[in-house]
């Protein structure tokens, strides 16, 4: 399956559908900070994230996490002409150790596992299909959260 329009172009379609749909974007100030159709970094600022302790809270991390991973199938989709009903249907996380950058970075990459192109094949095919993809969280240099989850397509947008 052919790659239609730009990773930029993707990355304003998923700024605009998280403006759109997800109001806890705006207040966790959620920002596509990267996005080349292999590495997407996705940002929200502590300050709302923050909990007693002074670092981020973990739903806060656990959000910006399932959104990382949620957007790169949802980019990789548009990049392609589709706009999936998507929907995460497993998730895991590890908190390793506290977050408490000003900026909290997700990064997603490729899963090692499968090719998007076999993956949307397997779309056209039969209408469904699954992938697990990961991100993580760094501060100060180390891993500091671990995320894992299976995405859907459930169907698409008009």
């Amino acid at each position: 399956m052919s790659i239609l329009i730009t990773p930029k172009q993707a990355a304003a379609l998923l700024e605009e559908f998280c403006d759109q749909s997800l109001p806890i974007a705006k207040y966790l100030n959620l920002q596509v900070l990267e996005y080349d159709g292999e590495i997407f970094k996705l940002g929200i600022d502590l300050k709302p994230s923050i909990n007693d302790k002074l670092t981020a809270f973990g739903g806060s991390l656990y959000c910006v996490s399932v959104v990382n991973c949620w957007g790169m199938v949802y980019m990789q989709a548009r990049q392609r002409g589709i706009n999936p009903n998507l929907v995460v249907s497993h998730a895991e996380i590890d908190y390793l150790a506290p977050v408490d950058d000003e900026l909290i970075v997700s990064t997603c990459s490729d899963p090692s596992d499968m090719s998007w192109d076999h993956f949307f094949d397997k779309y056209q095919q039969t209408g469904k299909t699954r992938a697990n993809v990961s991100s993580s969280i760094h501060c100060r240099g180390k891993e500091a959260v671990r995320f894992k989850g299976q995405y859907a397509i459930i169907g698409l947008y008009d």
